[in-house]
């Protein structure tokens, strides 16, 4: 018996750190974004969609001044939401989708048809995950 519960409490003690790292590998991820410059970041997201959708050179220059552009609007937009009253709130949730829909404009004189297939799925699957991601934290809340 006593083998058993000296098991049951190295595995347990195992269980704790692994998380712990986990955590901390997350924090360590934000810190990191947050860091960057909007150049840096456009940068990077345009590496990343030529990798994934195999673009040309015009396609990438032409990509990263899109990126750049919703950066550098991001950076300008961001407030606490908290504050915000509920007009407010509005019409910021109404101009986030207002540029939506013009970064898809932009994105659909950009790509080819497949390339853009290929980009929405990848949004899609984004959007799901980040959805799922606020459900498990409001549950986790509760």
């Amino acid at each position: 018996m006593k083998k058993v519960l000296i098991i049951f409490m190295a595995l347990a003690t195992f269980a704790v750190n692994a998380q712990n790292k986990n955590s901390e590998k997350r924090e360590n991820r934000k810190e990191l974004k947050a860091n960057l410059t909007p150049e840096q970041k456009a940068d990077l997201k345009t590496k990343k969609m030529t990798l994934a959708l195999d673009l040309n050179t015009s396609q990438q220059q032409k990509l990263k001044q899109l990126i750049l552009k919703t950066e550098n609007d991001k950076t300008e937009t961001r407030q606490n939401r908290k504050e915000m009253t509920s007009l407010q709130k509005y019409e910021t949730k109404s101009a986030g989708l207002d540029r939506q829909i013009a970064l898809k404009k932009e994105m659909k004189e950009i790509l080819t048809t497949e390339q853009l297939t290929k980009w929405e799925f990848h949004q899609s699957h984004i959007r799901n995950r980040m959805k799922d991601k606020k459900d498990t934290e409001r549950k986790d809340r509760n």
